[in-house]
């Protein structure tokens, strides 16, 4: 897969650009695996949109013919991706309305990062550390715990720049990275600002705060 010269520059500046090399490298593999088919029927989907509104993930409703977390076949994961983004807008929608839970609505992972005035000024979502599906939550509010103690949850911008901040939480000791797309103005994909946010991973572990969910690499624990 090309990667732009824009990405290679961001990459270069911030010093991993050999971690975006593997992370492409992955993304080939991903491409020329022999992805699993599955079809999903409309009773299924409605079935699953139902599941939604009861606080219960896509896949906790249907059921896969395999793991998809499973670790040994990177198929899966391919599989997942893809799926994810075919969803039509009546998922999207339901999810929009009913779901408000701290995990994903299509696979049940946890968020790998947040974003901040993507879709108005003051709304934030989540996105999946697994699927990359995107949904909404409440922006005070600790995805992990459900923490909604003000005095408990805070945030801080690493070195002045308010493009990228990180929110944590003293109840569960949690942290999840944040890109503010108002002072961004565009983004790269999800799990690029990943890799090229580790710095502010290793800021936040060093404060004695842990991450979660893994980033692209599977790492939880970036030294």
């Amino acid at each position: 897969m090309r990667w732009s010269e824009e990405i290679q520059i961001e990459s270069e500046k911030r010093g991993v650009r050999g971690l975006i090399e593997r992370y492409y490298d992955l993304l080939d593999d991903m491409k020329g695996a022999d992805i699993p088919s599955f079809n999903i029927s409309s009773n299924d989907m409605q079935d699953a949109i139902e599941g939604i509104k009861r606080g219960r993930y896509f896949f906790k409703t249907i059921k896969l013919p395999f793991d998809p977390h499973g670790k040994e076949d990177i198929s899966k994961k391919a599989f997942l991706l893809g799926f994810t983004k075919c969803l039509d807008n009546g998922f999207a929608e339901t999810v929009g309305r009913y779901w408000e839970n701290g995990f994903c609505p299509v696979c049940g992972s946890l968020p790998g990062i947040g974003v901040l005035g993507e879709k108005n000024e003051v709304r934030m979502s989540l996105v999946c550390s697994f699927c990359e599906m995107q949904w909404d939550f409440r922006r005070m509010l600790c995805p992990f715990c459900i923490n909604e103690d003000q005095n408990m949850l805070g945030y801080f911008y690493p070195d002045g720049d308010e493009g990228y901040r990180v929110n944590y939480c003293d109840k569960c000791k949690t942290y999840l990275k944040i890109i503010d797309v108002r002072k961004n103005g565009k983004i790269y994909p999800f799990p690029i600002e990943d890799i090229l946010t580790l710095s502010l991973d290793i800021i936040t572990q060093e404060k004695g705060y842990k991450r979660l969910a893994p980033n692209p690499f599977g790492m939880v624990t970036v030294k």
